[in-house]
């Protein structure tokens, strides 16, 4: 099926006969065509030993030396000779050998300013750069060898992608691929503009409507908006010129500001990509990344969700930023850097609300830990029972307060009896004082049961020095953690 016109580099216009068309006229079927940019100059080939070059329908004397032997032609600012695993490039002024490229592309596409240039291959592409004045002063300078120019081409990138279609737009190259995506390329950076359940067809981009168009194989036409401003960008800030790139940005519309924010960044420039992103998760994760933790917090508190939080928390805390990170942990209730935070500076405020904070939320183990470092035995025993670890309580009491072991382990035995474990209860011996009408007490098990009291109500073991810390090498210690030798 013919369409009624078709895409000719970026604008409409009429089917018509051109040389390409009278070419078929004039050379039999096995025979291959290709132009130059300027429609003036095509070029044939006879046979696989034999390519001309023509302008304005007169052959050009010399004829083109290739070398090898050529398969097929490619047209643009160079004409693209195919062949032995490879394509040539020759100039179409002289017919002399440009650069030879190890690669074989399906397909040659150009840019139109003549610098870029993809080459199409079975499963990868590869955009070249392309510099005249290289390539004439290689000829100067006598640095010509058997593959020309080295100089002429250098790599941009390679993409492991098949391509379909594809066109340049300035500096940006769009294309279909095998995977039924709509791509465009900038720099060595893609995006995708949409996805597809069936192979399209790119027919080409009007600046005009800012739009991409395609078709698939019944000829029904679609397209995609890509902004020429977004393009034009991203083409001023890869090639360094941020002045003019700056003052293009305010005719960007407010819609395509994430996409030159992602942009951007992938540049590397993070620090103007949060200037001009508005996507406030895009800033959260820039922000962060740059180490700006005031704008991180503004949008944590604009946000109000755990996570941002306690991502925001970590970050204070690798910056010792620990006022920040008290803020942040504790709206995202992650009591246990909380405990760590508190811990670590001596907090006794803090672990005291954290211990109520911890207890209301049923982390019993996080609100005991703090009760611990603050030395509140008392209110350890009693999460203990709250908790109906009561055989814990006991063995805590027992350690460190005594004075509350006896009622404790009365309770303790009362509970097993209630819950039929008779023998286990009979094992579990009352220490004095446990003052619970008709628990009898065990005193003869708890001999020493008076000290322990008094240890306790003295304040327990009294410190010493274990080495000596003032230098008086005179004296020994007399005593050893308060006891005598």
């Amino acid at each position: 099926m013919v369409l009624p016109f078709h895409f000719r580099r970026r604008s409409l216009v009429p089917a018509r006969y051109t040389h390409k068309h009278l070419l078929t006229l004039r050379t039999d079927d096995s025979s291959r065509s290709a132009e130059m940019d300027n429609s003036n100059d095509y070029a044939i080939r006879e046979s696989s030993t034999s390519v001309k070059i023509f302008r304005n329908f007169k052959e050009k004397s010399g004829g083109l030396d290739v070398g090898f032997q050529a398969e097929g032609l490619t047209g643009g600012v160079l004409l693209g000779v195919k062949g032995q695993g490879g394509i040539g490039m020759f100039d179409w002024d002289t017919g002399l050998l440009v650069r030879r490229i190890e690669v074989d592309p399906r397909a040659v596409y150009w840019s139109e300013s003549g610098e870029l240039v993809t080459l199409a291959c079975d499963d990868t592409f590869y955009v070249l750069r392309f510099s005249r004045e290289n390539y004439i002063a290689g000829l100067n300078n006598g640095e010509v060898d058997e593959d020309g120019v080295e100089a002429a081409f250098e790599v941009v990138t390679d993409v492991n992608e098949s391509v379909r279609t594809g066109e340049w737009v300035g500096d940006c190259f769009i294309y279909t691929n095998s995977t039924n995506r709509l791509n465009y390329l900038v720099g060595d950076q893609t995006y995708t503009i949409s996805h597809f359940d069936q192979p399209m067809y790119l027919l080409g981009y009007l600046p005009r409507d800012g739009r991409i168009y395609l078709a698939d194989k019944d000829v029904n036409v679609v397209s995609f908006s890509l902004s020429l401003s977004v393009v034009e960008y991203q083409t001023l800030v890869l090639r360094g010129d941020m002045d003019s790139a700056a003052d293009l940005l305010q005719d960007i519309p407010a819609d395509q500001m994430n996409k030159i924010a992602r942009f951007l960044e992938g540049q590397g420039n993070k620090e103007l990509a949060l200037k001009v992103a508005t996507d406030q998760e895009h800033r959260f994760e820039l922000a962060l990344s740059l180490n700006m933790l005031d704008i991180a917090l503004e949008i944590a508190r604009t946000a109000d969700v755990e996570h941002k939080w306690k991502i925001v928390g970590d970050a204070a805390m690798a910056a010792w930023d620990l006022s920040l990170a008290q803020e942040c942990f504790s709206n995202s209730k992650d009591l246990g850097s909380l405990l760590l935070l508190h811990t670590a500076s001596c907090n006794t405020d803090g672990l005291r609300r954290l211990s109520e904070q911890a207890s209301e939320a049923g982390s019993h183990n996080v609100a005991f830990s703090a009760l611990w470092q603050l030395g509140d035995v008392d209110a350890c025993i009693d999460l203990l029972v709250r908790t109906n670890r009561i055989a814990e309580a006991v063995l805590l009491a027992q350690t460190y307060k005594p004075s509350r072991a006896a009622k404790l382990a009365g309770k303790w035995k009362e509970s097993l009896e209630k819950g039929g474990k008779t023998k286990v209860a009979r094992i579990i011996g009352i220490p004095p004082g446990a003052g619970i009408e008709g628990v009898e007490t065990d005193d003869e098990l708890f001999p020493e049961w008076d000290e322990f009291l008094r240890l306790e109500t003295e304040g327990g073991v009294k410190s010493a020095d274990l080495i000596d810390i003032n230098g008086d090498d005179g004296e020994a210690g007399a005593e050893v953690n308060g006891v005598s030798e």
